[in-house]
């Protein structure tokens, strides 16, 4: 694969009916963000046939998307192994950023992000105005990964002029209003410094309705990104009945959601 740029905006490719839909989110990712984009594929089975199969498909895709878009690099790459066995190469062999996925089948998905360095972007659509990516919200809760997400709003405000909305939650654990009142200052004073547009919105929420309140807020006010953390500690009540975040893609439709490990160090985007 050629090293055009530094770093790579990933985009899964399962050859599904909704694979343009990322591969569209995908695109727009590569143009705010000025990154190669790198069409992804985990090769389950073992074999040269369905390889070449494979590489030929993505070069195809590949040569028209160059037709439309031909200042956006592109590439493709497979790897052996399922999702979750190819995603720290994805990041450390292959300087991927973020990947791109669509919502479909989540509950699937999920056990990859879980051992992520990079953040996943679940889609559902590209409607004009799940394109846009100018209204960020930025939910709060208690957790040191709210640094992460903070950076990556960030990121959008400051390579795509998008709006922030902090959105704390509402703790009536003392411990918990502290953790949460850091990590607003931290965040304000992050957005502050590098002159971002920003505005703080309380949650009546505590931060386990969080989430959900977030979704409903983008839903009521059109926010067109929902940034959020996985799940960290994962209990048997989890697995059984899912895990908050497999019910907020779900219930996004087409609001892309930014999810983001906090059991690992994130990748930092460079300039």
């Amino acid at each position: 694969m050629a090293n055009l740029t530094e770093q790579r905006i990933m985009v899964l490719c399962d050859f599904s009916e909704s694979m343009n839909n990322a591969i569209a989110h995908g695109m727009q990712m590569a143009t705010i963000f000025r990154k190669e984009m790198c069409l992804f594929h985990p090769l389950q089975k073992n074999g040269k046939a369905e390889k070449l199969a494979v590489q030929k498909a993505l070069s195809k895709i590949i040569h028209q998307l160059k037709k439309d878009l031909p200042d956006i690099p592109i590439s493709s790459l497979t790897l052996k192994g399922a999702l979750p066995d190819c995603i720290d190469r994805i990041a450390e062999q292959y300087d991927g950023i973020m990947l791109v996925l669509t919502s479909e089948n989540v509950k699937a998905k999920l056990p990859a992000l879980q051992v992520s360095q990079i953040p996943f972007l679940f889609v559902n659509g590209y409607q004009p105005e799940s394109l846009r990516y100018k209204n960020v919200l930025l939910p709060v809760d208690f957790r040191k990964v709210m640094k992460d997400t903070s950076l990556w709003a960030s990121y959008f405000a400051r390579f795509n002029k998008a709006d922030v909305t902090v959105f704390p939650a509402m703790e009536k654990n003392k411990d918990h209003a502290v953790m949460i009142r850091k990590n607003v200052k931290f965040i304000k004073h992050l957005l502050t410094n590098l002159k971002l547009d920003f505005q703080i919105s309380n949650s009546g929420k505590g931060s386990f309705g969080l989430p959900f309140d977030a979704l409903q807020r983008c839903q009521n006010e059109k926010h067109d990104l929902l940034i959020i953390p996985s799940s960290k500690n994962i209990s048997l009540i989890d697995l059984i009945i899912g895990l908050p975040e497999a019910k907020i893609i779900k219930k996004a439709n087409h609001l892309p959601v930014l999810c983001i490990n906090p059991k690992r160090d994130m990748y930092i985007l460079c300039d």
